[in-house]
């Protein structure tokens, strides 16, 4: 399955996810985040679009340089956002209507409380023509806990894109075997113990499959860096949303494999492009 939220219906995709049970973590796992709403960026500016009413709140924000880099992107990211926002305010006012259907007739004892949905499309870098972007939905449906997730694509100039990963990375394989030992590295460093690692290693093939396939379709939600170098990428994030490759509690996973380390894995179209650092935003205390 291709993963890419840009490309897809936001709220089918958020809704289907919400309806996933919890899972449990194993016995090795000392510590893990707490189910907590997760922080979206910062404020790109006033939303473009707001939907607010007695069952339902909602928003979408389109970043201004994604507009100024292509103004038929910025729109179509918008309409996306749009539908999704519809869609769940229908879903919102058909839910209140049943609910309060149901405590006419004194069949529940849950409260309804309103939905709430915002949708950002914000740009990550922009260099030879490209530009990177990632989208974060957040999504509170009235379930034991909010939900967020995480996509991103490439973009040429005059509506080319999104762009494949399988355009920028010549080895799908190799690159899938270090973005699977990256993401065992990132659990073990968020609370696995150490004595876990053969655990976590199984766990990472069970969800990434093989190389070529965590390479390739797993490895499709992804975001350029900024570079240290100017006009440069500095690096390819793949990006997991909670869900995707282990338990709520432990939330995202970003992997970055920065460009030094993609040396020999890029398309030669693509080789010349990568260079430097990877500029990283900072993390959260």
């Amino acid at each position: 399955m291709t993963r890419s939220l840009l490309t897809l219906s936001a709220a089918a995709f958020v809704l289907a996810a919400c309806m996933q049970g919890e899972e449990v973590g194993p016995p090795q796992l000392s510590e893990t985040r707490a189910a907590e709403t997760a922080s979206l960026p910062a404020n790109l500016g006033s939303p473009a679009m707001e939907i607010t009413n007695e069952s339902f709140e909602g928003r979408a924000v389109v970043d201004p340089q994604i507009a100024a880099f292509d103004p038929q992107l910025a729109g179509q990211l918008m309409a996306r956002a749009q539908e999704a926002l519809e869609e769940m305010n229908a879903s919102a006012s058909r839910d209140q209507a049943e609910w309060a259907a149901a405590v006419e007739e004194g069949e529940t004892g849950y409260t309804f409380r309103p939905y709430e949905m915002e949708v950002r499309h914000h740009a990550i870098s922009q260099a030879d023509g490209f530009i990177s972007v990632q989208q974060d939905i957040y999504l509170n449906s009235g379930g034991a806990h909010p939900n967020y997730f995480l996509g991103g694509a490439l973009y040429g100039v005059e509506g080319g894109g999104p762009v494949p990963i399988t355009a920028i990375v010549a080895d799908p394989a190799l690159f899938g075997a270090r973005l699977k030992a990256g993401l065992v590295e990132a659990k073990i460093d968020r609370g696995y113990e150490e004595s876990a690692r053969g655990y976590v290693e199984e766990q990472v093939e069970e969800y990434l499959g093989d190389d070529a396939v965590a390479g390739s379709e797993w490895a499709n939600s992804y975001i350029l860096n900024p570079s240290t170098e100017e006009g440069r990428f500095g690096g390819i994030t793949v990006l997991f949303s909670p869900y995707d490759v282990g338990p709520y509690a432990e939330g995202s996973y970003e992997i970055t494999i920065p460009a030094a380390e993609l040396e020999g894995l890029l398309t030669p179209a693509w080789a010349a492009r990568f260079g430097g650092e990877p500029v990283l935003p900072p993390k959260e205390e």
